[in-house]
C-alpha cells in the first residue's frame, strides 16, 4: 500500500519521547515491516493538535486529494488532531478518498469497525488533555499575573541588578515627560515625533534593547521615534505606577486573540513608581480618543488648538481652522471657514468667531445642562436599585439558562458517540450538532443580558455622577480643560447669518442632549 508518514510535536509534550526522529523511526519500521512503499512524508514541529490549519497536515491533505495514498501512517491518534470533533471530520474525509488511518503503537485501523468505538474514546481522552494541560498554562501565567508579573518594562524603568527592584531611569523618564507635556499642550503625535527625532533622542525601541549600564552600540543608534511609538508611550498606563496584567488571552489552539475587559483584568496600584500622574495620563488618553475621532491635525511645527476638528461650518461642512491674530497688540485666536479660506466668498462665509466667545458660551450652556445630568443620574439610581431588589429573580434565571446549558452538551455528547457508530449518517448528526450549538449560544446570550443589565445601569450612574461632579469643578473654575471639553462636546456648528450674525450650536457628548443652540452678534477684530 502507498502509505504517508505523519509526526507531529507541541510544545507541552516530551519531546524525549516524542520527538519527531522518534515517531518518524517508528513509522519507517512499521512500514518495512507491513510491506508498504512510503510515498511521502510531512510533519509539524511546535503545532497543537487542537488546531488543523497546519503546514504538515496540508501537505497531506493534498496528498489525499491526488489520490496518491492509500495509507495515513501515525504514531497514535493524537498525532492526527486532539480537537474530537475536527479529528473525527478529518478522519470520515479519508475514508470518503478510500484512505486508512493507522495507529501504529495503538493498534488502531479506521477500516476496522470494531476500532470505531476506541477511536472515538480515544478522541475524548485526546481532547481532554489538550484542554486539560492548555487550562494549567493559563492559570500558572494568570496566578503570575495576579501577584504582578512585569514581563517587558517600557522606557523609564530598569531593574537593579543586585536587588530585582524595578526603578526609574531618570534620564528616560524625562523624555517620558516631556512626551506627555507635548501632547496635553497641543502638540501632535507626528509632530512629537519630529521633535524627538530632531534633537536625537532615542526611542523606547532603544531603551527596551539596551540594558541598564550597558554602552549604546551601533545596531540601537538607529532607533527613531514614529507616530505610533508616541502613541503605545501615551497609552501606557504604567507610568502611573499602576501595573496592569491579563489584558489579551491568545489561545493558542483555536489561534486567537481576545481583549479582556477592563473590570476582569489585574490592576496592581502603586506597582511602580510612577514616572506621571494619574490626572496627567487620564487628560492623554481623553485628548488622543478625541483627537483621533474628529480627525484634528496641527500645522507643521505649531499646535493644535481647543476646537481643531471640532467646530464646523453649518453651510458648507467644512472644518473652521484656527488662526492666531492681534489687536492693539493683543493676541487671540480666531477660526473660520476652511472653504472660504482656500476659496474666496463666492464658495463660503467667513463664519468668524473668536475662541474666547466659544469658551463663554460652553460655560453657559455647561452651566444649564448640569441640572439636567442631575435628573439623569437620579433616574438610573432608581433603575440599580430596582435591579438589586430583583436580583433573586435574575439570579434564578441565569441558573435555569445554565442547567439548560448542560441537558444540550450532554446531548451533543451522545450524538457525537452515535455519529462513530453511524458514519452513513455523519451529515445528519452533524446537524443535530449545530442546532444545538445555535442553542446554547442564545442561553449564552440570554445569562449575559440579565448580567449586563446591571453592570450597564450602575455604569451609567458612575458616569453621570462622575460628569456632574466634573461640571461643578469647572462652573466654581469658571474654565475648562482641553481634556474637559473633549469628554463634554462633540461638535460646534456655525451658521452665519445675513446680517454675519452667528448661530452656534453645541453638540454633546453622552445622550443627555442632542444640542444646544446660541446667538452671537457679529464681532469684528
Amino acid at each position: 500500500m502507498r502509505a504517508w508518514l505523519y509526526y507531529r510535536l507541541s510544545r507541552d509534550e516530551d519531546e524525549e519521547m516524542n520527538s519527531l526522529q522518534n515517531q518518524r523511526q517508528i513509522l519507517v519500521d512499521y512500514a518495512e515491516q507491513n510491506g508498504h512503499e512510503i510515498i511521502g512524508e510531512s510533519f509539524d514541529d511546535n503545532v497543537s493538535g487542537m488546531t488543523f490549519n497546519r503546514k504538515g497536515l496540508g501537505e497531506l491533505e493534498i496528498a489525499v486529494d491526488e489520490g496518491k495514498i492509500d495509507v495515513v501512517l501515525v504514531k497514535d491518534l493524537s498525532r492526527l488532531g486532539r480537537h474530537r470533533t475536527q479529528t473525527e471530520l478529518f478522519i470520515d474525509h479519508l475514508r470518503q478518498n478510500n484512505v486508512k488511518v493507522i495507529s501504529v503503537t495503538e493498534g488502531i485501523d479506521s477500516f476496522n469497525e470494531n476500532d470505531d468505538l476506541l477511536i472515538g474514546f480515544k478522541q475524548i481522552f485526546n481532547d481532554f488533555y489538550a484542554k486539560d494541560i492548555s487550562k494549567k498554562v493559563r492559570s500558572g501565567i494568570r496566578q503570575k499575573q495576579k501577584t504582578g508579573l512585569v514581563v517587558n518594562l517600557p522606557m523609564g524603568y530598569y531593574k537593579d541588578k543586585n536587588t530585582d527592584e524595578v526603578k526609574i531611569d531618570e534620564l528616560a523618564a524625562d523624555i517620558v515627560r516631556e512626551v506627555f507635556s507635548l501632547y496635553i499642550n497641543g502638540h501632535g503625535l507626528v509632530a512629537i515625533a519630529k521633535i524627538m527625532n530632531s534633537r536625537g533622542i532615542k526611542s523606547p525601541e532603544y531603551f527596551s534593547h539596551r540594558k541598564a549600564g550597558a554602552q549604546r552600540t551601533e545596531m540601537c543608534k538607529k532607533f527613531l521615534w514614529a507616530q505610533t511609538t508616541v502613541k503605545r508611550l501615551i497609552q501606557n498606563e504604567i507610568y502611573t505606577g499602576t501595573l496592569v496584567n491579563h489584558k489579551t488571552v491568545t489561545s493558542k489552539i483555536y489561534k486567537t486573540k481576545s481583549v479582556i475587559s477592563k473590570d476582569e483584568r489585574y490592576r496592581h496600584e502603586d506597582f511602580l513608581p510612577a514616572i506621571i500622574d494619574k490626572e496627567t495620563w487620564k487628560q492623554a488618553q481623553i485628548l488622543l480618543e478625541a483627537r483621533l475621532k474628529s480627525g484634528a491635525r496641527a500645522s507643521e511645527g505649531k499646535v493644535i488648538h481647543r476646537y481643531s476638528g471640532m467646530i464646523k461650518c453649518a453651510e458648507c461642512g467644512a472644518s473652521l481652522i484656527a488662526k492666531k491674530r492681534s489687536l492693539n497688540g493683543v493676541p487671540y485666536v480666531e477660526y473660520s471657514c476652511n472653504s472660504y479660506n482656500r476659496y474666496g466668498k463666492q464658495y463660503c462665509t467667513p463664519h468668524r468667531i473668536h475662541e474666547s466667545q466659544i469658551d463663554k458660551l460652553v460655560i453657559e450652556e455647561l452651566t444649564e445642562w448640569r441640572e439636567k445630568i442631575i435628573s439623569e443620574s437620579d433616574k438610573y439610581d432608581r433603575i440599580v436599585r430596582e435591579w438589586v431588589r430583583n436580583r433573586p429573580i435574575y439570579e434564578q434565571k441565569i441558573k435555569q439558562y445554565n442547567d439548560r446549558i448542560l441537558v444540550i452538551k450532554n446531548q451533543i455528547e451522545e450524538i457525537i458517540m452515535e455519529r462513530i457508530s453511524d458514519r452513513e449518517h455523519a451529515e445528519v448528526y452533524n446537524n443535530m450538532i449545530l442546532k444545538r450549538e445555535e442553542q446554547i449560544a442564545e442561553f449564552e446570550k440570554k445569562i449575559s443580558d440579565c448580567k449586563v443589565y446591571d453592570k450597564i445601569s450602575r455604569e451609567r450612574h458612575t458616569q453621570l455622577k462622575s460628569t456632574a461632579e466634573m461640571l461643578d469643578e469647572i462652573l466654581e473654575k469658571g474654565e475648562l480643560s482641553d481634556a474637559q471639553l473633549r469628554i463634554l462636546v462633540h461638535r460646534i456648528v456655525v451658521h452665519q447669518n445675513d446680517d454675519k450674525s452667528l448661530d452656534i450650536r453645541l453638540e454633546f457628548n453622552g445622550n443627555f442632549e442632542d444640542s444646544v443652540s446660541v446667538y452671537v452678534e457679529s464681532e469684528t477684530a
